[in-house]
């Protein structure tokens, strides 16, 4: 997120501060809000201070259980198969450490094995768990979506699966071109967080009860 040490985030504060601006920030990962994708991102809320009562603003406090099964597609034609040697699988899904099954929702994504030597794009997750930021760039067998072992198969996520981690619509139309839709997703502001921001700031201009 800052990743220059602050300066340009100290630079925009600076800024909107000269123009007669409150700012708000936090870091909020979009897991916490009914998306089953780990994505921290900072989110910055800006007030001309002659609005009053803009110092009650606080950022949504959240935490909803979900899970990656819950946006998979059943069978879909654009989800990347991969079939390779050097698959490596040393968990199942649902399964501990200590070797028991259970049925998890964790909030957070669980690897359960590799690809090749498992560097980045190169790790198998648990679908009861979360998925890993989606990216618009990025390189390995998994690159933009990560890898996940669902139905005894190893492949990546649709473009529509994508979506629906951001918060989209099923009526959403995606890109017809697949690295463009990945490309799309892997860049986008996850819906559900903007809601929730723009809500709490309804509340703070008392445009809604709280």
């Amino acid at each position: 997120m800052l990743h220059d040490k602050g300066r340009t985030f100290r630079v925009v504060e600076s800024t909107m501060q000269e123009l007669g601006y409150t700012m708000f920030s936090k870091v909020l990962n979009s897991g916490q809000f009914g998306v089953p994708q780990h994505r921290e991102r900072i989110y910055m809320v800006c007030f001309r201070n002659d609005i009053l009562d803009s110092r009650t603003f606080r950022f949504p406090d959240i935490t909803l259980t979900s899970s990656l099964t819950e946006v998979l597609e059943e069978n879909p034609k654009d989800a990347k198969i991969i079939e390779r040697p050097d698959i490596q699988i040393y968990r199942q899904p649902g399964q501990r450490q200590d070797g028991m099954f259970e049925k998890v929702l964790p909030n957070r994504p669980l690897q359960i094995g590799i690809v090749n030597k498992g560097g980045q794009g190169e790790r198998i997750y648990d679908p009861s768990g979360h998925a890993i930021t989606l990216s618009a760039y990025g390189g390995g067998a998994g690159a933009k979506t990560g890898l996940y072992l669902i139905g005894n198969k190893v492949r990546k996520l649709s473009p529509r699966e994508c979506a629906r981690l951001q918060g989209f619509p099923d009526d959403f139309i995606i890109h017809p071109n697949l690295q463009q839709a990945y490309k799309q997703f892997g860049n986008s502001v996850t819906i559900n967080v903007l809601q929730y921001i723009v809500s709490e700031i309804a509340r703070t201009l008392g445009l809604c009860r709280q």
